[in-house]
């Protein structure tokens, strides 16, 4: 166990001689052992140790049994204590965040204000190579990319060590029990309405019958996914700089530098931006003016809530296939939208109320569609002029008979039917829209046209079956949008 801790230490440059190091104690096993195990290290790491507990206050007495267990573990070894209560359970409501990741956020807050106050150097905390294996599973599980799967690193800003890391639970266990040395349990660690609970006591015990090496095999592809993630923070910088842009608080991304890159990159380089979108109203002010510098610490920021799988998939979609104008949604209020030859992703405006448009009209007619953007001219032409227009615009071409008619030109509504040319029957519109991946906020004002209540032209799909010019007509009824 001991030699075990020292290599780690070492292989990850965890403490250096001389330096304060805080062991994070709440009384469990995991830390209960760093605790032992980094004391009888100490004169051989040349560091100086003192304890830190934070009271969660969510367990009524057994937190305070908790934080007494850990006052008297420390006056044993004759250890300075740096001791805290909060209240998670109101910060929590107040934030409308779950516990878990307001207690993480809160107990963090306290090991880095030790370090802030010049009472450590270093807070260490238990992690062990299970608590990696866990996590891995759970964020696969959640969909993580290879950032997610990187699991806990080892060491955090200079500032957060682990070293148990590498350290089985079950040698933790055998460690305490060698010295005869008590721990706490925490009850809440039992309940299986918590995944992460189902994952410790269900889902690992199953895999291990198929590869009784399934924490040693997690852990060792949380390592491997770290170096990947290392060498891109080293790869993407001086590509930002060339294909992205800081302007204000949004980012520009050039379209075409960008289509001509590995798909991987491609992906890399949208996680990234969006990221630092989220992040620029916070560090614009502190950002170096070297496009270089700046992309190197931008490459660097948390990516977790930024995008998942879907919205990085859309975003390739909306630069290869989408038009001028066209947008998506992302996280956190922001949005994606194209211009031109430039993606750009910055702060959504306020929402304003979709009132919808309908219109009705004889050919030929220019039709003003201000609540989405867009223009739409109706004529009759000849079939020669009519498809020549057709090969170099976005246009469709429909039955002329229709020109001597009252059209409706309106957004789509829920239950829309259109009967795709070659279809025996029709489908739903809404099938369309999530074949195509067009966003729900999209879809309200997307344009149909009516002919005695049936639809016989969309946008994206043209005319209906049985509406599209007759064999051998001389002539077209032309639909064109022009969107701005």
């Amino acid at each position: 166990m001991l030699s075990a801790v020292l290599k780690t230490i070492a292989h990850f440059c965890m403490i250096a001689p001389g330096q304060r190091v805080a062991v994070a104690c709440s009384g469990g096993p995991d830390s209960t052992a760093l605790l032992l195990v980094l004391y009888e290290l100490s004169d051989q790491l040349g560091c100086a140790l003192s304890v830190c507990h934070l009271n969660h206050c969510l367990r009524a007495e057994e937190s305070d049994e908790d934080e007494s267990f850990v006052r008297q573990l420390s006056e044993r070894l004759q250890l300075p204590l740096h001791a805290s209560r909060a209240d998670v359970r109101s910060k929590a409501g107040s934030a409308k965040s779950n516990l878990e990741s307001t207690a993480r956020k809160i107990r963090y807050e306290f090991f880095r204000s030790l370090i802030d106050e010049g009472r450590a150097d270093r807070v260490a905390v238990g992690h062990t190579a299970d608590d990696q294996a866990e996590t891995v599973l759970q964020r696969l599980l959640r969909g993580a990319g290879l950032r997610g799967l990187a699991g806990i690193y080892p060491v955090v800003e200079n500032r957060i060590i682990r070293p148990l890391i590498e350290v089985r639970r079950s040698a933790v266990l055998a460690y305490l029990n060698e010295r005869q040395q008590p721990w706490r349990e925490d009850s809440s660690n039992l309940d299986l309405r918590r995944t992460r609970n189902r994952i410790r006591h269900q889902l690992v015990p199953m895999l291990s019958e198929f590869n009784p090496q399934i924490v040693r095999t997690l852990a060792g592809t949380a390592e491997t996914a770290r170096d990947e993630e290392s060498f891109w923070a080293e790869y993407l910088p001086p590509i930002l700089s060339q294909a992205a842009q800081v302007e204000g608080e949004r980012i520009s991304l050039n379209i075409q530098l960008m289509c001509r890159m590995h798909p991987a990159v491609r992906r890399r380089l949208l996680r990234c931006a969006i990221a630092a979108a989220l992040y620029l109203p916070r560090l614009k002010c502190s950002l170096p003016e070297d496009s270089d510098k700046r992309w190197q610490e931008l490459a660097r920021l948390p990516q977790t809530g930024a995008a998942d799988f879907e919205h990085i998939e859309q975003l390739l979609h909306l630069m290869s296939e989408s038009q001028s104008g066209s947008w998506l949604p992302l996280p956190g209020g922001y949005v994606a939208k194209r211009e031109f030859s430039h993606l750009i992703i910055e702060k959504a405006a306020a929402p304003k109320k979709f009132q919808g448009f309908e219109h009705h009209f004889h050919v030929p007619a220019r039709i003003e569609a201000p609540e989405i953007g867009s223009t739409f001219s109706f004529e009759i032409m000849d079939m020669e002029n009519a498809q020549a227009r057709y090969n170099q615009s976005v246009v469709s071409l429909l039955d002329p008979g229709l020109g001597g008619t009252m059209l409706t030109l309106r957004n789509w509504r829920p239950g829309d039917l259109y009967k795709p040319a070659g279809h025996r029957t029709e489908r739903k519109l809404k099938e369309f829209f999530r074949s195509q991946r067009i966003p729900l906020t999209q879809r309200q004002g997307w344009p149909v046209l009516l002919w005695n209540g049936r639809i016989v032209w969309t946008r994206g799909l043209g005319a209906a079956d049985d509406f599209s010019p007759p064999p051998g007509s001389d002539r077209a009824l032309l639909v064109m949008e022009f969107r701005r």
